[in-house]
């Protein structure tokens, strides 16, 4: 029986040069198709090297590979916007999830894919005309979400720019595999960043919370104590404070000083994951903290377990230490006014380092944060690094354990670093 042929190859010749076009067949009807380019297809399969295909073999290569990868025959015309952005997001069946954590395991978390299928339902969807197929979709719709979500919900415009990416995402990966050919993203309203800073404490304010501390230490449920600790005294978030376990505090080579090895974090949907960073880093406590922490951590090592057993939750810890600065006085509209919330923490110790002349390549290392040139220069902290910023946690947990008074650094409310 004779095998019906997928596609034929022909040349056309042009001014300059000849080049390869494809013709398919349907598989059902053996209905010729319309001509395709050779090297557009090539373009299209991520294959683009800015060189025509010349010879026969190579292009019915490229063919084949169009036809396998559905690039020729799947049905742009009933794909629906909407349809295909949630799609793009479903953490279990995503080809573009899949595609980034193969190349970079965990690029994208469940967490974050959920997130944005939640910003598409709640936000995006609504603005939408009903029925808009994705390759009919145009920059002046994408606009118009933006331009409603601006006049219709109280929202920061850091969160516009996530709610964005929500469909701009899909977008730019359904122009790179050939199912739509143009973004109209590309052209979208660009959304200026103009959100409120966030808020830092000061000196003498991380002061008052060491101290109620220490006087009502007995009060206070112990995970909920050392986690605002942790926070000021080293710079860990709440996530990474909550997944600590016993496991990840280890020798150090100094005398009387322990280290946190500082590797996962924790969230309601994707549980124990990576740190933000995707990066382990370290900070250095005494001995004694060392002590207490292993005192604390329940049978499977959790270092912060909840008064009901395993991980601490963040909307626990956060009402905590909401509780502690309306006891040293900084109540509800401060704090808003301000913008503290217990990520304040982090930004306190960040600037207190500054003021106590810690370079900013050490406190980079130490927190996390990581430009394109301090990654290139360190890529692993050294513990030389690590005991010159202990000196500044060692000053800090001295305030409660000694009695010592606050650290001498300049109170500056404006020089918070961005964290």
């Amino acid at each position: 029986m004779a095998h019906r042929s997928e596609f034929y190859l022909y040349k056309r010749r042009k001014k300059k040069s000849s080049y390869w076009y494809v013709c398919y067949l349907d598989r059902d009807t053996g209905k010729q198709g319309n001509a395709k380019s050779i090297d557009v297809l090539k373009e299209r399969l991520g294959l683009w090297d800015f060189k025509s295909v010349k010879r026969r073999d190579e292009a019915v290569i490229i063919a084949k590979k169009a036809l396998d990868s559905g690039l020729v025959f799947q049905d742009r015309v009933n794909i629906l916007f909407a349809d295909y952005c949630l799609d793009f997001w479903n953490y279990d069946k995503s080809e573009y999830i899949k595609l980034r954590n193969t190349v970079k395991p965990g690029s994208i978390g469940r967490e974050y894919a959920l997130n944005m299928g939640f910003f598409l339902r709640k936000h995006v969807i609504r603005y939408l005309p009903e029925g808009l197929k994705l390759q009919n979709v145009q920059t002046r719709h994408l606009d118009a979400v933006i331009t409603g979500l601006s006049r219709d919900a109280n929202l920061a415009s850091g969160t516009l720019q996530l709610i964005s990416l929500s469909f701009t995402l899909p977008l730019k990966e359904a122009f790179r595999c050939g199912l739509i050919y143009a973004n109209p993203a590309d052209r979208m309203m660009k959304i200026v960043r103009t959100e409120k800073s966030r808020g830092f404490f000061s000196a003498e304010e991380c002061s008052r919370i060491l101290s109620y501390l220490s006087k009502h230490r007995l009060e206070i449920f112990p995970s909920y104590y050392y986690a605002v600790l942790l926070a000021l005294c080293t710079g860990m978030r709440s996530g990474e404070i909550r997944a600590l376990n016993m496991a990840d505090i280890q020798p150090s080579k100094f005398d009387g000083l322990y280290k946190i090895i500082i590797r996962h974090s924790i969230s309601p949907y994707s549980g124990i994951k990576g740190t933000k960073g995707k990066y382990e880093r370290a900070v250095l406590i005494p001995e004694s903290m060392k002590k207490e922490l292993e005192e604390n951590a329940d049978a499977n090592g959790i270092v912060i377990p909840s008064k009901w057993g395993g991980y601490m939750s963040s909307p626990t810890l956060r009402n905590f230490f909401y509780e502690i600065l309306d006891k040293i006085g900084i109540d509800e509209k401060e704090r808003n006014d301000r913008n503290l919330t217990f990520h304040s923490l982090r930004h306190s110790f960040s600037t207190l380092g500054r003021d106590d002349q810690i370079s900013q390549e050490d406190r980079m290392l130490v927190l996390g944060h990581k430009s394109k040139e301090v990654n290139d220069r360190y890529t692993h902290i050294s513990e030389d690094a690590l005991y010159r910023v202990s000196g500044l946690t060692d000053k800090l947990f001295s305030i409660f354990e000694n009695g010592a008074s606050a650290p001498s650094v300049a109170e500056d409310k404006t020089a918070a670093l961005p964290v």
